[in-house]
């Protein structure tokens, strides 16, 4: 029975990570540096199992470190993705851009390619900056000037030089004449960019999808966010939380003007503004006037899903549409806009034999181009065949006499089938016997004290520290401290997050340890989780420290083991 589940699990997983594709392409954390500073440049392989791999010469480039090499493997609602990676540090020689030349790697039968990438060098600034200047907050909207219907981004974007542990909104608008919806945390590492001759590192630190509602002018007000700066205080003991410097800073406001997009007689309007795309299908080739025609449109794009409708569309004559029913309208948020699907059923009844070209029609509004766009698919040539609407007359002549097909009949007893006989009720009930006994088996092992239920337990909670905890001791294994304890930390607030149901990604380790006090939770666990965020914090920011990534690494699987209890 084990051995028929284990087979089943295992292709399974052949038939999942069979439809992943294939991808390899190299990315930087940086297209523009200084000249005296350096650039990461990653090549990545997803969903392949990668040899040979080949990198480019570099010209122009010292390499500092590298190559550094790592893997990983999820599966999420059943889609498996697997990726490795080349990694290495590079030091310009010259200013002026730049050519990373292509890397090669072989992945099964296949020589595959990354593109070039450019990265711009240039001279630093010699400018003294001020403290004020070294740290600051930005706000961009990718739309001033919007239609009701779009989506807009609101970004806010972090720029600094200065070690940032914590971020917290002191303040937020209530976005009034827009639906807004806070887009998901994005877990991408910093990037470093080049402001009038100097180098930040960058981070959006929240964006928010605003759906304009209504016509008008609209002021987005000012915010002030707290940041938490790392003390640079050498004195601090290794036991000891390390201390964070607030600094305020005060985001401008903003001014967004919405109107309707413009109207066009020509245009079968959707109420759809933003970028789309659409499918058509219909399943029946061939039918008769007695049946109805069905096309399901589906629609696919950016915009506000409750401003779209189902649009008409021009047919052919003799075919008559009914109002169209909206069967499927779903969202999905991710961490650079909101997408919608929707999917239009229409029923389409013919008024007399004949063959038909139906192409319906979607048309969307796009701010980018300014104009109507429509997009038209031809479906295949439907006939219509003459229903029983209309009675047909058969005469005499019509009628033919049927001849004997044998001159004789002979009859067979037919064969029993298994099912409904005896063999079959009793397989049946040696299944149900079965399944009893394993049942009552597995009561008797917990009554009698021969399954420890603490054992249970462990191995339960194990299991899911060890799911969570993987990408750490891979980490951990590569020597990347940065990236271990980056991830250590991540995953205690994701764990609390999904756990306890509290937005812990968002929250400083104060905030999470005081929601959870209030919580039935033993004081002694707060306080290794407490004294695990201290320690992994010190040995990401400061310069030094001889914290043992193995007993880090324990310590967290230990610790979720014992909240799992």
């Amino acid at each position: 029975m084990r051995i028929s589940l284990f087979l089943l699990v295992y292709f399974l997983f052949l038939g999942t990570s069979s439809g992943q594709g294939v991808r390899f392409y190299a990315k930087s954390d940086a297209s523009k540096i200084l000249q005296n500073s350096y650039v990461t440049v990653e090549f990545l392989l997803e969903n392949g199992e990668g040899r040979s791999f080949k990198a480019p010469n570099f010209d122009g480039f010292t390499i500092i470190s590298g190559p550094s090499r790592s893997s990983s493997f999820s599966s999420v609602n059943g889609a498996i993705s697997k990726s490795m990676s080349f990694g290495y540090t590079l030091r310009p020689g010259k200013s002026g851009k730049l050519v990373i030349d292509r890397a090669q790697i072989i992945s099964g039968n296949q020589r595959l390619y990354s593109d070039p990438i450019i990265i711009e060098v240039v001279q630093g600034s010699e400018k003294e900056i001020s403290e004020q200047e070294e740290i600051f907050v930005q706000a961009t909207l990718s739309d001033s000037l919007a239609y009701v219907g779009q989506q807009i981004i609101l970004d806010y974007k972090l720029y600094t030089k200065l070690d940032v542990r914590s971020v917290n909104f002191l303040s937020e608008d209530d976005f009034e004449g827009f639906y807004h919806q806070a887009l998901q945390s994005d877990r991408s590492s910093l990037k470093r960019e080049i402001i009038n001759g100097s180098e930040y590192y960058t981070k959006s630190i929240k964006k928010i999808a605003l759906f304009p509602q209504q016509t008008g002018t609209y002021s987005i007000d000012p915010v002030d966010i707290n940041l938490g700066i790392a003390s640079k205080n050498s004195n601090r003991g290794f036991f000891f939380s390390s201390q964070l410097i607030p600094r305020r800073v005060t985001v401008d406001g903003m001014t967004v003007i919405v109107q309707n997009s413009p109207q066009d007689p020509d245009i079968y309007d959707s109420g759809a503004v933003g970028h789309y795309i659409m499918t058509a299908n219909t399943a029946k080739r061939s039918l008769t006037t007695d049946d109805a025609i069905i096309v399901n449109m589906q629609i696919t794009g950016n915009g506000d899903s409750k401003t779209v409708y189902a649009p008409r569309w021009n047919l052919p004559p003799g075919l008559e549409m009914y109002d169209p029913n909206t069967i499927e309208d779903q969202v999905f948020p991710n961490n650079n806009q909101i997408t919608h699907r929707k999917t239009f059923e229409y029923l389409i009844v013919a008024k007399k034999p004949g063959k038909y070209s139906i192409k319906p029609e979607f048309s969307y509004f796009s701010p980018d181009s300014n104009r109507y766009i429509s997009i038209t698919r031809t479906l295949p040539t439907i006939t219509v065949l003459q229903g029983s609407n209309e009675a047909r007359t058969i005469g005499p002549s019509n009628e033919d006499r049927l001849e004997d097909i044998f001159n004789t009949t002979k009859l067979r007893k037919r064969k029993e089938k298994p099912y409904g006989s005896f063999l079959h009720w009793m397989f049946i009930s040696f299944l149900i016997l079965a399944g009893f006994s394993i049942i009552a088996y597995d009561i008797y092992l917990n009554k009698t004290g021969k399954r420890d239920p603490e054992v249970i337990r462990k191995n339960k909670a194990l299991k899911i520290a060890r799911e969570r905890l993987s990408k750490a001791n891979q980490f951990k294994s590569d020597e990347n401290k940065k990236a271990f304890y980056e991830e250590i930390i991540y995953v205690l607030k994701k764990y609390i997050s999904d756990k306890y149901d509290i937005p812990a990604l968002h929250l400083n380790k104060s905030e999470i340890i005081n929601d959870l006090s209030l919580r039935t939770i033993d004081t002694s666990l707060l306080n290794r989780l407490k004294e695990l965020f201290n320690n992994a914090e010190i040995a990401l920011y400061a310069p030094v420290s001889n914290l043992n990534p193995d007993s880090v690494y324990e310590e967290t699987l230990d610790l979720i083991s014992s909240l799992e209890s």
